[in-house]
């Protein structure tokens, strides 16, 4: 029995294997590229179940939009956190992220399958929030500090108490003499 030559057909070299490890994070098209559209499935008879009572089928949908909503809210924490300091509220991302599922069916479908595919979800998020990174300007701030100072001084004049007005009836003054009248107008600051 001979032994056959191996011939080795690997043409990648050693620097280019190093390249597809430092590649950049993949965009959020070719991570929704996973998810079909969903489809309208055909309406079919369901099989006879015994009916839930109400009370029960209310606390499931309670528990569900719960769940929903914390999932949502800890995406909108991703997706900030990818950006980085800015001064957009968690509700803003979340309304990104409802924004991003409107226009593409694929994002509500890897929502759905988040707790089947937990990383896969996650860096849908991280996808979402690059993409607005792209296009959110940094924070000016030396603009800001401006700004805060004007709004601090503005509201410091607004909260400081007017000047009492003077406790005097016509009354007072019709009784009082000249030279008392004389002294009360100076106390005052009333000019001839």
């Amino acid at each position: 029995m001979t032994q056959a030559e191996v011939v080795d057909t690997n043409t990648e070299t050693p620097e280019s294997s190093a390249e597809v490890e430092n590649a950049q994070e993949p965009s959020l098209d070719e991570l929704l590229s996973g998810y079909e559209e969903p489809v309208e499935a055909p309406v079919t008879e369901a099989p006879k179940v015994a009916p839930i009572p109400a009370d029960v089928q209310t606390f499931m949908e309670r528990q569900i939009k719960k769940d929903n909503d914390q999932a949502i809210s800890d995406a909108a924490k991703v997706m900030q956190e990818t950006i980085g300091e800015t001064p957009l509220t968690a509700k803003w991302f979340e309304g990104q992220l409802h924004l991003a599922a409107s226009r593409d069916p694929r994002v509500t479908e890897a929502f759905v399958q988040r707790e089947q595919n937990p990383s896969k979800w996650e860096q849908v998020v991280k996808a979402i929030g690059n993409e607005l990174k792209s296009e959110i300007k940094p924070v000016d701030a030396s603009a800001t500090e401006s700004w805060k100072a004007v709004e601090t001084s503005v509201r410091s004049a607004s909260t400081s108490t007017p000047k009492e007005a003077p406790s005097f009836s016509e009354k007072d003054l019709k009784k009082m003499s000249d030279a008392d009248f004389e002294t009360f107008r100076k106390e005052q600051g009333f000019k001839r």
